[in-house]
């Protein structure tokens, strides 16, 4: 019943109508940025939005016009007043443009050499959306490039089917992927897609909670210590390690409500910015597979599904990692005086968990030297980051040792948490930013007492 008491009034504490509506405020912010981010690629990738100008009057560039649809662009035709491109995209207010220049009829139908297109796009700027202007253009051009082909291969040269296919696809590469002892006929591609999303999201979610829980725990002693209501409530008819315990929980909490309302927008994020690109590349990755029909199945037939055990050990390693951050957070919370150093002490912890998490976005932990690879294990939140392709992998004894350091870490670091909180450490010890403070515990010298 005390803990209840204890942990109610640390949750409302926590749990202000201003953190609520920080939660809610950013989940939906990632989920209009996702809307909007998705709006701008798939408008960027349209084939229909695309702008094409023929200056050639050939009854053959006529034909091909026309045929484009069929050959998976759909351009909008604009006509060119002058030779001023800068004045003619501002007039006509596009961004891309293809220029089907005079005589390219007469190249395709006469000539030997390649025929020349034109494309101009409108530089506005270095971000994702100006980068990809150029993405439907060169659909565009591509398409151009099929009915060019065609015609060859059909006027020009007279081949058969049997022939055309040999020329458009002269080697056929059949792909097959090893992991764990298996081998299947599918691409490489699809597996890292899969293995990509996964991989980022849960490195994401471990950060951002062991970052909140953290920073909450330590800014909630530090103002009991300034308010002076730590001393009262260590003074009540309750123990001590009851109020370590009612804090621990309350920020679990607290963090899984934070955590979770960001990775549920930044799951709608990424689903709604690269859900239409991820199907496509899915798509084209199973072309050349045998009868596999998605990342998944490709998965679950190499053995790299997660099963029941997996999850368990994983959703283990995943608390003892938040629990080694809220322990080390009541030691470095105690020692806390003011705000200013509550943002010094967190650094530390918030050092301790982005080296890890940027080195397993981006790297393989298990690929390095023996001395990187020790230096990585050192840090207990390594393992949990790496515990789901570990896992995956069938590294099922590293994961085991990874859960045993990560406990005897937690023992550790909770045992210094109780004798803290259980002495008067908890009052006497503190770290300070203000110099004048510092000054003002030195002792004077023999001279200024003279």
């Amino acid at each position: 019943m005390k803990l209840g008491n204890l942990l109610k009034k640390e949750l409302k504490e926590l749990l202000t109508p201003q953190a609520i509506f920080s939660m809610i405020f950013t989940c939906g912010l990632f989920i209009v940025m996702g809307q909007f981010m998705g709006g701008a690629m798939d408008e960027m990738m349209d084939t229909s939005s695309v702008n094409i100008a023929v200056n050639d009057s050939s009854e053959f560039t006529a034909k091909m016009i026309e045929a484009l649809p069929d050959y998976g662009a759909d351009p909008t035709v604009v006509t060119l007043e002058s030779d001023d491109y800068t004045k003619e995209m501002e007039r006509l207010d596009i961004k891309s443009l293809v220029i089907i220049p005079e005589g390219f009829g007469d190249s395709i139908t006469n000539g030997s050499d390649p025929a020349q297109v034109d494309c101009i796009a409108v530089v506005t700027g270095g971000g994702l959306a100006s980068s990809m202007q150029n993405v439907s253009a060169s659909s565009l051009t591509s398409s151009i490039s099929a009915y060019v082909r065609s015609y060859v291969e059909n006027e020009k040269l007279g081949l058969t089917e049997s022939d055309k296919a040999m020329l458009n696809e002269p080697v056929l590469a059949v792909e097959y992927s090893v992991a764990n002892g298996k081998t299947i006929q599918v691409s490489a591609d699809m597996l890292l897609g899969v293995m990509m999303s996964q991989s980022m999201l849960a490195p994401f979610a471990i950060f951002f909670l062991i970052m909140m829980a953290s920073q909450m725990i330590m800014t909630a002693i530090s103002t009991e210590k300034i308010d002076k209501t730590l001393e009262t409530l260590m003074s009540a008819p309750v123990s001590r390690l009851t109020v370590l315990t009612a804090k621990m929980i309350s920020a679990v909490i607290v963090a899984l409500l934070n955590a979770g309302s960001m990775i549920i927008g930044f799951s709608f994020y990424m689903s709604s910015m690269m859900g239409n690109a991820a199907a496509e590349l899915e798509a084209g990755a199973a072309a050349n597979t045998e009868g596999i029909t998605s990342g998944a199945e490709a998965m679950a037939s190499l053995g790299l599904s997660l099963g029941a055990g997996d999850i368990v050990l994983f959703g283990i390693s995943l608390f003892l990692t938040l629990a080694i951050g809220l322990s080390i957070s009541l030691i470095l919370g105690a020692m806390a005086t003011d705000t200013k150093s509550v943002q010094t002490l967190v650094m530390p912890v918030m050092m301790a968990t982005m080296i890890p998490f940027f080195v397993a976005m981006f790297a393989d932990v298990n690929a390095m030297s023996p001395a990187l690879k020790a230096v990585m294990y050192i840090i207990p939140f390594t393992h949990t980051y790496t515990a789901m392709n570990n896992l995956m992998f069938g590294q099922t004894a590293l994961v085991i040792g990874g859960l045993i350091y990560q406990i005897v870490f937690f023992v550790v670091c909770m045992y210094l948490a109780v004798k803290m909180f259980t002495s008067d450490l908890l009052f006497t010890m503190n770290f300070s930013t203000d110099s004048g403070r510092k000054r003002s515990l030195i002792k004077p010298s023999k001279k200024s007492k003279a």
